[in-house]
Protein backbone atom coordinates (compact mmCIF):
# COMPACT_ATOMS: atom_id res chain seq x y z
CA UNK A 1 0.00 0.00 0.00
CA UNK A 2 1.44 3.43 -0.93
CA UNK A 3 2.34 5.83 1.85
CA UNK A 4 2.50 9.61 1.87
CA UNK A 5 6.24 10.14 2.20
CA UNK A 6 8.58 12.65 0.61
CA UNK A 7 9.84 9.93 -1.77
CA UNK A 8 6.40 8.85 -2.94
CA UNK A 9 5.85 9.33 -6.65
CA UNK A 10 3.22 11.83 -7.72
CA UNK A 11 0.58 10.24 -9.93
CA UNK A 12 -1.95 12.08 -12.08
CA UNK A 13 -5.38 10.54 -12.51
CA UNK A 14 -9.00 11.48 -13.27
CA UNK A 15 -10.90 13.28 -10.52
CA UNK A 16 -13.33 11.03 -8.63
CA UNK A 17 -16.32 12.13 -6.54
CA UNK A 18 -14.47 11.00 -3.40
CA UNK A 19 -11.79 13.62 -4.15
CA UNK A 20 -14.22 16.52 -3.77
CA UNK A 21 -13.49 17.44 -0.15
CA UNK A 22 -9.74 16.93 -0.59
CA UNK A 23 -9.70 19.42 -3.46
CA UNK A 24 -12.00 21.76 -1.51
CA UNK A 25 -9.54 21.77 1.38
CA UNK A 26 -6.70 22.72 -0.95
CA UNK A 27 -8.82 25.56 -2.38
CA UNK A 28 -9.63 26.72 1.14
CA UNK A 29 -5.97 26.75 2.17
CA UNK A 30 -5.05 28.61 -1.00
CA UNK A 31 -7.77 31.26 -1.26
CA UNK A 32 -9.57 31.36 2.11
CA UNK A 33 -6.71 31.08 4.59
CA UNK A 34 -7.57 34.47 6.11
CA UNK A 35 -11.18 33.49 6.86
CA UNK A 36 -11.74 32.76 10.53
CA UNK A 37 -13.29 29.41 11.33
CA UNK A 38 -12.60 26.02 9.79
CA UNK A 39 -16.26 25.58 8.79
CA UNK A 40 -16.32 28.85 6.83
CA UNK A 41 -13.05 28.07 5.07
CA UNK A 42 -14.21 24.65 3.93
CA UNK A 43 -17.59 26.08 2.91
CA UNK A 44 -15.87 28.48 0.52
CA UNK A 45 -13.49 25.76 -0.64
CA UNK A 46 -16.45 23.60 -1.60
CA UNK A 47 -18.10 26.48 -3.47
CA UNK A 48 -14.90 27.12 -5.44
CA UNK A 49 -14.55 23.43 -6.28
CA UNK A 50 -18.17 22.86 -7.32
CA UNK A 51 -18.23 26.14 -9.25
CA UNK A 52 -15.20 25.03 -11.26
CA UNK A 53 -16.52 21.52 -11.86
CA UNK A 54 -19.79 22.81 -13.28
CA UNK A 55 -17.80 24.60 -16.01
CA UNK A 56 -15.48 21.67 -16.76
CA UNK A 57 -15.49 18.70 -19.11
CA UNK A 58 -12.28 17.21 -17.75
CA UNK A 59 -10.85 17.11 -14.25
CA UNK A 60 -7.64 15.57 -12.97
CA UNK A 61 -5.90 15.36 -9.62
CA UNK A 62 -2.30 14.93 -8.50
CA UNK A 63 -1.87 12.33 -5.79
CA UNK A 64 1.22 11.72 -3.66
CA UNK A 65 0.97 8.55 -1.64
CA UNK A 66 -2.54 8.57 -0.23
CA UNK A 67 -2.98 12.33 -0.40
CA UNK A 68 -4.47 14.50 -3.13
CA UNK A 69 -2.03 17.40 -3.49
CA UNK A 70 -3.33 19.22 -6.56
CA UNK A 71 -6.12 19.48 -9.10
CA UNK A 72 -6.78 20.87 -12.55
CA UNK A 73 -10.20 21.32 -14.19
CA UNK A 74 -10.85 22.57 -17.70
CA UNK A 75 -13.79 23.22 -19.98
CA UNK A 76 -14.58 23.84 -23.62
CA UNK A 77 -16.80 26.44 -25.23
CA UNK A 78 -19.39 26.04 -27.95
CA UNK A 79 -21.41 28.64 -29.84
CA UNK A 80 -20.11 31.45 -27.65
CA UNK A 81 -20.81 29.83 -24.28
CA UNK A 82 -19.10 27.51 -21.83
CA UNK A 83 -20.30 23.91 -21.96
CA UNK A 84 -21.84 23.27 -18.54
CA UNK A 85 -21.36 20.05 -16.61
CA UNK A 86 -24.95 19.58 -15.49
CA UNK A 87 -24.21 16.99 -12.82
CA UNK A 88 -22.51 19.67 -10.70
CA UNK A 89 -25.09 22.44 -11.17
CA UNK A 90 -27.32 21.44 -8.25
CA UNK A 91 -24.34 20.82 -5.95
CA UNK A 92 -23.08 24.32 -6.66
CA UNK A 93 -26.48 25.93 -6.02
CA UNK A 94 -26.95 23.94 -2.80
CA UNK A 95 -23.55 25.12 -1.53
CA UNK A 96 -24.15 28.75 -2.46
CA UNK A 97 -27.06 29.14 0.00
CA UNK A 98 -25.06 28.59 3.21
CA UNK A 99 -22.00 30.29 1.68
CA UNK A 100 -23.96 33.53 1.13
CA UNK A 101 -25.20 33.45 4.73
CA UNK A 102 -21.72 32.91 6.14
CA UNK A 103 -20.30 35.65 3.91
CA UNK A 104 -22.77 38.21 5.29
CA UNK A 105 -21.86 37.28 8.85
CA UNK A 106 -18.15 37.47 8.05
CA UNK A 107 -18.26 41.06 6.80
CA UNK A 108 -17.12 42.88 3.64
CA UNK A 109 -13.80 41.08 3.21
CA UNK A 110 -15.39 37.65 3.45
CA UNK A 111 -18.24 38.71 1.15
CA UNK A 112 -15.67 39.92 -1.35
CA UNK A 113 -13.96 36.53 -1.25
CA UNK A 114 -17.17 34.77 -2.28
CA UNK A 115 -18.65 37.27 -4.70
CA UNK A 116 -15.39 37.95 -6.52
CA UNK A 117 -15.62 34.31 -7.59
CA UNK A 118 -19.09 34.89 -9.02
CA UNK A 119 -17.89 38.01 -10.85
CA UNK A 120 -15.11 35.92 -12.35
CA UNK A 121 -17.69 33.59 -13.88
CA UNK A 122 -19.62 36.55 -15.30
CA UNK A 123 -16.48 38.12 -16.76
CA UNK A 124 -15.49 34.77 -18.26
CA UNK A 125 -18.90 34.33 -19.90
CA UNK A 126 -18.71 37.79 -21.50
CA UNK A 127 -15.21 37.06 -22.82
CA UNK A 128 -16.32 33.72 -24.29
CA UNK A 129 -19.32 35.32 -26.00
CA UNK A 130 -17.04 37.64 -28.03
CA UNK A 131 -15.55 34.77 -30.02
CA UNK A 132 -11.85 35.39 -29.37
CA UNK A 133 -9.51 32.49 -30.15
CA UNK A 134 -8.38 32.41 -26.52
CA UNK A 135 -12.00 31.85 -25.58
CA UNK A 136 -12.17 28.34 -27.09
CA UNK A 137 -11.37 26.78 -23.71
CA UNK A 138 -11.25 27.75 -20.05
CA UNK A 139 -8.82 26.60 -17.39
CA UNK A 140 -11.25 26.67 -14.49
CA UNK A 141 -9.02 25.49 -11.69
CA UNK A 142 -5.34 24.74 -11.23
CA UNK A 143 -4.33 24.47 -7.59
CA UNK A 144 -1.56 22.78 -5.61
CA UNK A 145 -1.46 22.21 -1.87
CA UNK A 146 0.84 24.92 -0.42
CA UNK A 147 2.92 22.23 1.31
CA UNK A 148 3.72 20.57 -2.04
CA UNK A 149 4.49 23.54 -4.27
CA UNK A 150 7.75 24.06 -6.17
CA UNK A 151 7.94 20.37 -7.09
CA UNK A 152 6.69 20.61 -10.67
CA UNK A 153 3.14 19.53 -9.83
CA UNK A 154 1.49 22.71 -11.10
CA UNK A 155 3.50 22.56 -14.33
CA UNK A 156 2.50 18.94 -14.92
CA UNK A 157 -1.17 19.77 -14.37
CA UNK A 158 -1.01 22.70 -16.80
CA UNK A 159 0.74 20.57 -19.42
CA UNK A 160 -1.97 17.92 -19.14
CA UNK A 161 -4.66 20.57 -19.60
CA UNK A 162 -2.87 22.08 -22.62
CA UNK A 163 -2.66 18.62 -24.20
CA UNK A 164 -6.42 18.18 -23.77
CA UNK A 165 -7.13 21.62 -25.22
CA UNK A 166 -4.97 20.83 -28.24
CA UNK A 167 -6.66 17.45 -28.73
CA UNK A 168 -9.96 19.33 -28.81
CA UNK A 169 -8.56 21.63 -31.55
CA UNK A 170 -8.81 24.73 -29.38
CA UNK A 171 -7.09 27.82 -30.77
CA UNK A 172 -6.31 29.03 -27.26
CA UNK A 173 -7.52 29.09 -23.67
CA UNK A 174 -7.93 31.51 -20.80
CA UNK A 175 -8.16 31.54 -17.04
CA UNK A 176 -9.54 33.92 -14.44
CA UNK A 177 -7.50 35.01 -11.41
CA UNK A 178 -7.64 37.36 -8.43
CA UNK A 179 -4.96 39.27 -6.55
CA UNK A 180 -4.38 36.14 -4.43
CA UNK A 181 -3.58 34.01 -7.50
CA UNK A 182 -0.07 33.15 -8.64
CA UNK A 183 0.05 35.36 -11.72
CA UNK A 184 3.82 34.97 -12.00
CA UNK A 185 3.45 31.20 -12.40
CA UNK A 186 0.81 31.66 -15.11
CA UNK A 187 3.08 34.04 -17.00
CA UNK A 188 5.90 31.51 -16.71
CA UNK A 189 3.59 28.96 -18.38
CA UNK A 190 3.04 31.25 -21.36
CA UNK A 191 -0.18 33.03 -20.38
CA UNK A 192 -0.46 36.78 -20.85
CA UNK A 193 -2.70 39.36 -19.24
CA UNK A 194 -5.61 40.20 -21.53
CA UNK A 195 -8.00 42.05 -19.25
CA UNK A 196 -7.97 43.57 -15.77
CA UNK A 197 -10.87 44.78 -13.69
CA UNK A 198 -10.39 46.65 -10.44
CA UNK A 199 -11.96 49.23 -8.22
CA UNK A 200 -14.93 47.24 -6.94
CA UNK A 201 -16.68 49.20 -4.20
CA UNK A 202 -14.53 52.22 -5.06
CA UNK A 203 -11.40 50.63 -3.62
CA UNK A 204 -8.68 50.27 -6.29
CA UNK A 205 -7.02 47.46 -4.31
CA UNK A 206 -10.20 45.42 -3.77
CA UNK A 207 -12.07 43.14 -6.11
CA UNK A 208 -9.28 42.87 -8.68
CA UNK A 209 -9.97 40.31 -11.41
CA UNK A 210 -7.40 39.29 -14.02
CA UNK A 211 -8.09 37.43 -17.26
CA UNK A 212 -5.03 35.66 -18.65
CA UNK A 213 -4.91 33.86 -22.02
CA UNK A 214 -2.63 31.79 -24.19
CA UNK A 215 -2.72 30.93 -27.89
CA UNK A 216 -2.17 27.29 -28.87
Amino acid sequence: MPTDTSKSEVIYRPFADDDFDAVARICARTWASDVEGVYDRITFGRVFTAGSLRRSQFSIVAQKGLRVVGACFGGFTKDGAIEKNERWEKRFEDLMGPARKRAKIGGPNVEELLFSRLRMYTTADVFISRGYSNGDAELNLCVVDPAYRHNGIGSALIEDAVMRFCEHNCRGFFTMMTKDSDCEFSEHKGLRLIQEKRGIYGDPDAGVIYLYGRRL
